[in-house]
């Protein structure tokens, strides 16, 4: 039998849809093939673990793996080390930001960008982490990805920094004028669906897919995401839906110079 913790995690007000996506998708992937689904498990955080046995295990495990990402495993980092997680616990802490990788053996770890670093990589020196969080839309379960900076197995412990290509996105967001939504817990159905029903599609240039459940929509630039908002919401209940309007973030940044 293989057992496989997966890097993504099910969460929010559709978190039992969003699991339940999960499992269609790897029983359609295995259909045809000698593998079965022997159990599709979630933890407290949401985080998916999958068992398979079958002769074809060995293939289908690999595959998914592809598909959506291995959590680590804490013996296998090291400084230099890059993995995927998402943001946890924003605003709880002053001294960095907390990234959920996936790790939960021998317990729950998550890994740290401590404020010094937090500060300069985003060259806001001066910024608490909650106000740098909140200025550049860094909330709980967005995709981020990191570089492991260092490991401490006795404590234990993960510091780490924010990749470039994480940097690098959100510089990008914030030159362009194309004012986005990030919508976090849901599927590329229901966004779409929601859209439709409020004949919103045409006022998206883009869909950017951030992570296995979410998304970033570029609006077309004659459009403010906030009316996007005020029209879909509703049909999203309980789904974050975060603003990023470059100009602000811009606006805000000449302000504090």
């Amino acid at each position: 039998m293989k057992h496989l913790a997966l890097s993504v995690h099910t969460y929010g007000t559709y978190r039992q849809l969003l699991l339940r996506t999960v499992k269609t998708s790897i029983s359609s992937f295995i259909t045809g093939l000698d593998a079965k689904l022997v159990s599709l498990r979630t933890d407290s955080a949401g985080r998916l673990s999958v068992s398979l046995e079958g002769e074809d295990e060995e293939f289908a495990a690999n595959a998914l793996a592809k598909q959506w990402g291995i959590a680590p495993k804490l013996q296998d980092l090291s400084p230099g080390v890059v993995s995927r997680g998402w943001l946890v616990d924003i605003g709880k802490v002053g001294f960095g930001l907390y990234v959920d990788i996936g790790i939960c053996v021998p317990q729950a770890i998550d890994a740290l960008v401590p404020l010094y670093r937090v500060r300069e990589q985003f060259e806001m020196h001066d910024k608490s982490a909650r106000a740098i969080a909140s200025k550049l839309v860094l909330v709980n379960d967005l995709p981020v990805e990191i570089t492991v900076m260092k490991v401490d197995a006795g404590t234990p412990t993960i510091d780490a920094e924010f990749t470039e290509y994480l940097l690098n996105r959100i510089t990008s967001w914030t030159l362009d004028d194309h004012e986005r939504l990030i919508v976090l817990g849901v599927t590329k159905e229901m966004l779409e669906h929601a859209l439709s029903k409020t004949r919103h599609l045409e006022d998206i240039f883009a869909v950017e897919q951030l992570g296995p459940f979410e998304y970033s929509l570029m609006c077309k630039r004659s459009t403010h995401a906030s009316g996007i908002v005020a029209a879909i919401g509703p049909r999203l209940r309980g789904v974050p839906i975060h603003l990023f309007v470059p100009k602000n973030i811009r606006g805000e940044e000449h302000a504090s110079t």
